[in-house]
């Protein structure tokens, strides 16, 4: 083992050292032959010749110098050199046998410099034996000697033993400079293998990957399958998104590498079992597209995956659901409703039998792609839609290959057509018209919104307004309603679920005179010059949170689905069904039913002064036991698509088919099964969709106590 230990990188100087290193190789092969042993370039050899092996491996680096380790004793050479071979070359079991040997060396030649040598060895059995703290000390006590070659090796077995004993962090700061830097292959073969772990170990995944590639390289042929087979075993317990990542890496151009030494070849036989198991479609093009060579045996079934894309298959029972990650806030969203579709399905509940599939729509796959991969995976039913267009596209999707989805928030209107898109979402400027409204009736005008989508703010009006009940109607509130129970069809209420579009009605014409992003820090200042008496907050909770600290006291706020912050005293919240969930305030009041006849009443509709219904305790309990806070409206709105889901994959038959016919009988059966189903909600007094496509809902709102 050359001092090369001390040079990082790969510069002039640790080139000079390494050159000096393969010059010397022969040497120590000629000093073995003599001993009539194998050539090996172990440590102590390296010391047994350190006369000629100490130049061209001082300290290069400006640092400590690094000191061969000298032996003025023929004999203490003589005997030490056969031990060393057979410790090299030996397995487990044959190297702990040679302490006897190496104990009684190390007294007999206790003021030798080679007594060091011994030590590290004994410190290694050590380690092979289990007793960690012996092999640590021992190490140490090496190392505490100054740096030299065989310093570097007690380094090595240090850090192992701090591996083994649960440190993985402080294991790999020891270990990862002495990567690539050491000769013996069998000190190599326990650095890397060990360096490997600890990276492993402490979740560093882009280095533990790092790592393997240098394992697998540096391996010596005859050990080289081995190396493989504990790669192999380690990627299964890598993220996915990392071996991705890996296998996106690209070569030098015109780089070759062998299959048994790249790592890639590895990754993609990993990633193609992941593909198989989840039958994701995008992956197997993928694979096919960047490791054709590399997939081996894997490459029949991953081909025939990735032709069949557009195959037909449900297995039981079977929910997929799609995520956007193309914005922040789409982001946040997609997260909360995937928490709020795992409730709904039960699947925090022990004895769940749904099954839940997903995907995002981001990096290089489309959302076509993604919901095909999520059919592959045997979806019945999905769900998606965090945002308008991901919304608009899986309607599509569900028109063009006749399987239902329940979309968390409303396309573009014509994306509304067919009998396989259900509506569970709710446009964004509801909430919004009907706060303004009640603001304008208590005379907080003129109005400021804060917050929300641009295209409201940007445009003023309510844009894409999805279907509503026949008599309802945009125009002003009637003189004389009181706040929070307005009569059917007028503006502080708002309600949808029937054929027949809603006119797009500017905001204006509810009071609001002010339109302000809050995309960064929201500046105090807005809400003063043009004497705001009401402020809308439509923005997420840290928009909500700027600018209530930013509003005069005079005003009085008003709050959107989307603020998920805790109401101020006098304020108004916008309210649909169960949500929000929060105590009854004094002088609370729930809205009247809408216009629908066939929506029933919410719970207390006819008593101003009633509770919020009496399943919203239970309902944020149940939520309570496995979340942290009350759920947001979107997590609320994901827990009813899981409901509904559920019940439209519940009764399907218990074992999978990807015969087209019944795949589409099934598909049509799940469809027919949540247009029926009935469950209580928690965005909506209705109880199911009724036989529709959009879900009825009535938006209202309530006072929070007594003004600020």
């Amino acid at each position: 083992m050359c001092a090369c230990a001390s040079i990082d990188g790969d510069g002039a100087a640790a080139h000079t050292c390494r050159r000096a290193a393969r010059r010397r190789r022969p040497l120590l092969a000629r000093v073995a032959r003599v001993a009539r042993v194998p050539a090996i370039a172990g440590a102590a050899l390296l010391a047994l010749t350190a006369a000629t092996a100490g130049a061209g491996c001082g300290a290069q680096d400006g640092g400590e110098p690094v000191s061969p380790v000298l032996s003025g004793s023929p004999a203490a050479q003589a005997e030490l050199r056969p031990l060393l071979s057979r410790f090299a070359n030996g397995a487990r079991a044959e190297r702990i046998a040679l302490e006897p040997e190496l104990l009684a060396f190390r007294k007999r030649y206790a003021a030798d410099d080679l007594a060091r040598v011994a030590g590290v060895h004994l410190a290694w059995i050590a380690l092979e034996r289990g007793d960690l703290r012996r092999a640590e000390a021992l190490a140490a006590e090496v190392e505490a000697r100054g740096r030299s070659a065989t310093g570097d090796l007690a380094r090595v077995v240090r850090g192992a033993a701090l591996r083994r004993a649960g440190k993985p962090r402080p294991a790999f700061g020891v270990l990862r400079p002495l990567v690539s830097k050491m000769i013996d292959e069998y000190v190599r073969s326990l650095l890397n293998e060990e360096v490997t772990a600890a990276a492993m170990e402490a979740g560093a995944w882009t280095q533990a990957l790092e790592l393997m590639s240098v394992w697998l390289r540096e391996a010596d042929d005859d050990r080289r399958a081995a190396v493989r087979a504990q790669i192999g075993a380690q990627l299964r317990e890598v993220p996915f998104d990392h071996l991705v990542r890996a296998l996106r890496a690209g070569r030098a151009a015109g780089e070759v590498v062998s299959p048994e030494i790249d790592l890639r070849s590895l990754v993609a036989e990993r990633l193609a079992i992941v593909a198989r198991e989840r039958r994701d479609v995008a992956l197997a093009k993928e694979l096919l597209d960047r490791a054709d060579a590399a997939l081996g045996t894997q490459r029949d079934a991953i081909f025939e995956l990735a032709a069949g894309a557009g195959a037909a298959r449900v297995e039981p029972p079977t929910v997929g659901l799609l995520v956007s990650t193309r914005t922040p806030a789409s982001r946040r969203r997609g997260v909360e409703i995937a928490a709020g579709v795992a409730h709904g399905l039960g699947l925090l509940r022990p004895g769940s039998d749904a099954r839940l599939v997903s995907r995002d729509d981001g990096g290089e796959g489309s959302v076509d792609e993604a919901l095909s991969s999520l059919t592959a995976e045997g979806a019945a039913v999905l769900i998606a839609g965090s945002d308008r267009e991901q919304a608009t596209a899986a309607a599509k999707f569900a028109r063009t290959h006749a399987i239902p989805v329940l979309l968390v928030h409303p396309p573009e209107p014509a994306a509304l057509d067919g009998a396989f898109v259900f509506v569970v979402g709710e446009e964004p400027a509801r909430s919004i018209e009907v706060l303004a409204a009640a603001l304008t009736e208590r005379g907080a005008r003129p109005v400021a919104l804060v917050g929300g989508d641009a295209d409201i703010r940007d445009a003023g009006v309510r844009k894409d307004a999805a279907p509503a009940p026949a008599g309802a109607s945009a125009g002003a509130a009637p003189a004389g309603a009181s706040a929070g129970a307005v009569p059917a069809g007028a503006s502080a209420e708002a309600s949808s679920g029937s054929a027949g579009a809603v006119p797009a009605a500017p905001l204006a014409e509810h009071g609001i005179a002010l339109a302000l992003p809050c995309d960064g820090t929201f500046d105090p200042r807005a809400l003063r010059p043009p004497g705001i008496r009401g402020v809308v907050l439509a923005g997420d909770g840290p928009c909500a949170e700027q600018a209530l600290r930013a509003a005069p006291r005079s005003v009085t706020i008003a709050l959107t689905f989307e603020a998920s912050i805790t109401p101020p005293p006098g304020s108004l919240v916008a309210t649909a069904g169960l949500f929000p969930f929060l105590a009854a305030p004094s002088g609370g009041k729930t809205p009247p039913r809408a216009g629908d006849p066939k929506m029933p009443p919410p719970s207390g509709a006819d008593d101003p002064e009633a509770p919020p219904p009496s399943g919203a305790g239970a309902a944020l309990a149940a939520w309570l036991a496995t979340h942290p806070s009350p759920p947001s409206f979107w997590a609320a709105l994901g827990r009813d698509a899981g409901v509904l889901a559920w019940a439209g994959v519940q009764r399907l038959p218990k074992t999978g088919t990807e015969d087209p016919a019944e795949v589409k009988a099934r598909r049509l059966a799940a469809t027919s099964a949540m247009s029926r189903a009935t469950a209580e909600l928690w965005t909506t007094s209705a109880t199911g969709f009724g036989g529709q496509r959009v879900l009825p809902r009535v938006i209202g709102y309530r006072e929070n106590g007594k003004a600020r």
